[in-house]
């Protein structure tokens, strides 16, 4: 702060405190605290599935504040705020996640309401952003260091005093921001969208369980001496329509795409499932 070179080039005391602050930090950063949480997938996870990390232990953030290893309650569930923790302002939650402590991070799983329009644009947010993205939380602090712990924590990094240490904390829901007061906070990983095949074979099963639910309730209706309600028959048809359009329009893929062999099977098989539903009719 006294440093004449320091001086000349940020008289302000306030900017000059935020640049010796900010030089500091990066020097106090460990290799530990700076290396990526290795994000392992699971081959079955769903779509909006994402992993962040949102604070770093043990080290003065944004705020001044230190967060001591071990002040997170371990496998605590949040919801997700809104974009700028956007629920406070009645915006609704946009996911929820699990979080625990890895190392010096602090780490939450969790997963993107994809069914909500506000749910699905924040998925494409943070999914679009990637590792530019931030995290926030919001919390009340159940236990604080005293003056001669933060005097002793200081004289173990380099002298820098913090604002106040948390030793405890009660974190109540987190959220994609774009500037935490955590340091190293970013999208360690997000589940994108099913593949082409898995797409595909997704499709071809839900057509198909929905065939077999539409015979199901045909066979019951005829055991009780009736039939289909007319509304019901009215549905099936335009569901049939509608595959019919689909059949179309892949179809011409056939001629244009290169992907032949992919959309002929796709094909072939929408035709097989409309001729089933054609015998139901």
């Amino acid at each position: 702060m006294g440093d004449s070179a320091m001086v000349a080039e940020y008289p302000d005391n306030g900017q000059r405190y935020a640049v010796c602050n900010s030089l500091w930090r990066d020097k106090a950063m460990t290799e530990t605290e700076r290396k990526s949480i290795t994000v392992d997938w699971k081959a079955d996870g769903a779509e909006g599935e994402f992993v962040a990390q949102i604070a770093t232990l043990n080290v003065i953030d944004h705020d001044g504040d230190v967060t001591l290893p071990g002040a997170f309650p371990e496998g605590k569930e949040l919801l997700v705020s809104a974009y700028q923790h956007g629920s406070w302002s009645g915006a609704l939650p946009v996911g929820k996640a699990v979080i625990h402590e890895n190392g010096a991070a602090v780490v939450a799983t969790g997963i993107f309401n994809l069914k909500t329009s506000t749910g699905r644009d924040t998925y494409e947010a943070v999914k679009f952003t990637g590792n530019l993205q931030e995290w926030s939380y919001g919390f009340s602090v159940l236990g604080r260091g005293s003056d001669e712990e933060m005097a002793s924590w200081a004289q173990a990094h380099g002298g820098a005093m913090p604002q106040r240490i948390i030793k405890k904390n009660d974190p109540y829901e987190l959220s994609p921001v774009l500037l935490g007061a955590g340091i190293n906070t970013q999208t360690l990983g997000i589940k994108a969208g099913l593949t082409y095949d898995d797409q595909s074979e997704a499709a071809l099963a839900a057509v198909e369980s929905w065939v077999e639910r539409t015979k199901s309730l045909a066979d019951l209706r005829r055991g009780e001496g009736r039939d289909l309600s007319e509304p019901k028959k009215q549905r099936i048809e335009f569901l049939l329509k509608r595959l019919s359009e689909l059949q179309s329009d892949l179809k011409g893929l056939l001629d244009t795409d290169d992907g032949r062999d992919k959309a002929a099977a796709v094909f072939l098989e929408f035709s097989r499932i409309n001729a089933r539903i054609l015998e139901e009719l």
